[in-house]
């Protein structure tokens, strides 16, 4: 079945490098009256950033990003300012699907939950109606913005295990 796929949300950057050298001589004299230089140049380098740190539509690793980033669950969310369930899932995967009914029909479902490859949506619920996605790391894990309390994060399908799968 084929997809509709937006673009990924573009990510502005705008860096300032300045580098800076700093040379530092030292003298050692040891007790044999040897005298050695050493001469040492540091480079230090400062970039600045704005905008949105991880872009959408690379599958595993921007959920990978996301889960490590710090962002909250925030019910109803699909921007990096907050995820729910299925806006991580679209948004890492730069999907138009909004919901997980949405998203559910993107691909046939498969049932083999244990051997859902990497990139996959794991789906928690009846085929008609699930309540919860997540993207499956393809080794029996699985990202996920959980609920409030849990968050958006790395978890084991042994703590919560889904019902089926789409390769989308």
């Amino acid at each position: 079945m084929a997809t509709s796929q937006q673009p990924a949300q573009t990510q502005t950057t705008q860096t300032a490098a300045t580098t800076t050298p700093t040379t530092t001589n030292t003298s050692y004299q040891t007790s044999s009256n040897t005298s050695y230089q050493h001469t040492a140049t540091t480079t230090t380098t400062a970039t600045t950033s704005t905008g949105s740190q991880v872009a959408g539509g690379n599958g595993v690793a921007t959920a990978l990003a996301i889960a490590n980033s710090g962002t909250p669950y925030v019910y109803g969310g699909n921007t990096t300012a907050g995820f729910d369930c299925s806006g991580l899932v679209q948004y890492a995967l730069g999907l138009s699907a909004r919901t997980t009914t949405q998203q559910a029909a993107l691909g046939t479902h498969h049932y083999d939950v244990a051997n859902a490859p990497a990139g996959a949506i794991l789906f928690w619920g009846s085929e008609s109606n699930p309540y919860h996605d997540g993207l499956s790391l393809g080794d029996g894990t699985y990202v996920a913005a959980q609920n409030p309390t849990d968050g958006i994060g790395v978890f084991s399908q042994t703590y919560f295990t889904p019902s089926f799968y789409v390769i989308p």
